[in-house]
């Protein structure tokens, strides 16, 4: 079954064509990965997905749900959207700031109610930060701020969640941490996650499918094994790649003249 539908969407910036034509299926209760060289449009294709950018042509469905004529309210009941470089501000708990995800669901002038408040502790339980979630969230250190942001978008309590780069910046224990507490969500809550990663040994390993993406265009698409080992991966990147397998997983290294 499809979680999220995407159907022959092209995205325009003036002249410019940063995403031609994409159409993908992502099934239900899977990690989906866009992996691709800088300027792939993998940004842009995964905001679209999230209903944050809208399509210069084409439809995205997600959960039934036609992403970009939904209202805010109904989008963020439907997909949560992790960007790159969420905006965190100063001076609010961690608690608080989890608690923006069950916005979607009170009118502007409720306070959250009780079921609220027990999605928010059962995420921060979920997620291992509760003994901080009375800190201010300008304390955190980079691993546990990209836990609270993504323990905002599980409390938007949505089947599908939409990440661009959530361990850019971590160093790699953080970034192994994160990329587990997802594999987790995904194999005991059932959730689809679609996001992109540079690394591409970590994105083989987390990840059920791979979808290679360069110059706005699907060029690859299928389990992280073949994706890795096709000709379209070293000629999206222009760089001449080798995979080796370690300890059962791919790594990814890229061969360079010999000096």
């Amino acid at each position: 079954m499809s979680a999220v539908e995407v159907r022959h969407v092209s995205v325009d910036i003036g002249a410019a064509q940063l995403v031609r034509d994409v159409s993908l299926e992502f099934a239900a209760g899977q990690w989906h990965t866009i992996v691709g060289p800088n300027g792939a449009g993998k940004t842009t294709l995964v905001e679209t997905i999230a209903g944050v950018r809208q399509p210069t042509r084409g439809a995205v469905e997600v959960s039934g749900t036609s992403i970009h004529t939904a209202n805010e309210r109904l989008r963020a009941q439907t997909v949560a959207f992790v960007p790159q470089h969420p905006i965190v501000p100063a001076g609010m708990k961690v608690r608080d700031y989890v608690g923006l995800g069950r916005t979607a669901y009170r009118s502007l002038l409720r306070g959250p109610s009780t079921r609220d408040h027990e999605i928010v502790n059962e995420v921060l339980n979920r997620l291992d930060i509760e003994r901080f979630a009375d800190r201010d969230v300008a304390t955190l250190s980079g691993g546990e701020r990209q836990r609270m942001v993504l323990a905002r978008a599980l409390a938007q309590h949505t089947m599908v969640v939409v990440l661009d780069e959530p361990i850019t910046g971590l160093d790699i224990r953080h970034q192994v941490d994160l990329l587990e507490v997802l594999r987790r969500e995904v194999e005991e809550c059932g959730l689809t996650v679609i996001a992109t990663l540079h690394d591409l040994t970590l994105a083989a390993q987390f990840a059920d499918r791979l979808v290679l993406l360069a110059d706005g265009q699907v060029r690859a698409d299928g389990t992280p094994h073949d994706v890795l080992r096709s000709a379209e991966l070293a000629d999206s990147y222009g760089v001449a790649l080798q995979v080796v397998t370690v300890g059962g997983s791919d790594v990814v290294v890229p061969v360079t003249a010999t000096r």
